[in-house]
């Protein structure tokens, strides 16, 4: 197995941090009340999920995390935080807002199929006092890291007037990449970005408000990339694979899954792995390959579960 150059990297992951829940059993009648099934639960497991899952996939290719974002003052923000100590990610940029619940997604599977998902969220702005907290800590945390990720998931941290701007240029102050996951279509908070990430769905609705709907997807990168002063962005295909707009290579990737049997969580695995290997000065076209690789992987286990080192290393040591 090739040696890891991502041990000796630190990151920043800034977003919404959730916590996602999973309820796992079989449904084998209908019920006599109503017409619904019955579902008979045999156990109940957790794990990282939102900006959390990113780090988490970063931790799994053994690089150093840390996570900044907004909790609640309730229990799921105690488990949350025993998964992040479990996983060894550092929570030094968590910070608590009282009245506001920590965000759950609970789904509820049933022979590997997922029947429904229950969330618990605020997708307002935080507190202002919140706000100033989190800036507080991010200020600290730029300066030690070498990349920064921004996990977009709308559930408030993003929606705070001149959080995101300022952590972009800050980071880019400090000679620190600084690649985003959108949600919107208020892009002109990410300006500066390096790299943005939108899947094809957000890249066709973005497009529209900018009105290049009908346009052809390399000149609707184009114009996002020079309108907001992106060095590069990558678009996730889904089963169509990856899109790489560079100003050097602009290519398709064809999706390397086998099998598919749950694509939550991919795009923070694509994420995550660019976010590592571009910071590590690999070459960006296979920057891109070992996202590609990656998410090809993670689909094709149940959950959100993180892209791991041991599963990507033989595709390093065959190139």
């Amino acid at each position: 197995m090739p040696a890891n150059p991502l041990e000796r990297l630190r990151f920043l992951v800034v977003g919404d941090v959730m916590l996602d829940r999973y309820f796992w059993g079989e449904v084998e009648r209908i019920s006599p009340e109503a017409p619904v099934p019955v579902f008979n639960l045999r156990y109940v497991t957790k794990s990282l999920g939102g900006a959390a899952n990113v780090a988490n996939n970063l931790r799994g290719l053994r690089a150093q995390v840390e996570l900044a974002g907004v909790l609640g003052e309730d229990q799921e923000a105690e488990e949350f935080i025993s998964l992040l100590k479990e996983k060894k990610i550092g929570s030094r940029g968590l910070v608590r807002e009282k009245n506001r619940p920590t965000t759950v997604k609970t789904r509820i599977i049933a022979s590997s199929q997922q029947l429904l998902r229950i969330d618990i969220e605020d997708q307002n702005p935080l507190a202002r006092q919140t706000a100033e907290l989190l800036q507080k800590e991010l200020k600290g945390l730029l300066k030690e890291v070498d990349g920064v990720i921004l996990s977009d998931y709308a559930k408030g941290v993003f929606l705070t007037d001149g959080l995101t701007n300022w952590v972009i240029t800050e980071a880019t102050r400090l000679g620190r990449p600084v690649v985003v996951d959108p949600k919107g279509l208020s892009w002109e908070r990410y300006r500066g970005a390096t790299c943005i990430t939108p899947n094809l769905k957000e890249l066709k609705e973005i497009a529209k408000a900018e009105g290049l709907f009908t346009k052809e997807m390399p000149t609707v990168c184009e114009h996002l990339c020079q309108k907001y002063n992106f060095s590069f962005m990558l678009v996730t295909l889904g089963p169509e694979g990856i899109y790489l707009h560079h100003p050097e290579i602009k290519k398709r990737f064809p999706a390397q899954a086998r099998e598919v049997y749950d694509v939550s969580g991919a795009g923070d695995t694509v994420i995550a792995t660019l976010s590592a290997f571009y910071s590590a000065g690999f070459p960006i076209e296979e920057v891109v390959e070992l996202a590609n690789r990656a998410a090809g992987i993670v689909v094709g286990k149940i959950g959100t579960q993180p892209i791991l080192w041991e599963e990507i290393a033989p595709f390093l040591q065959s190139h």
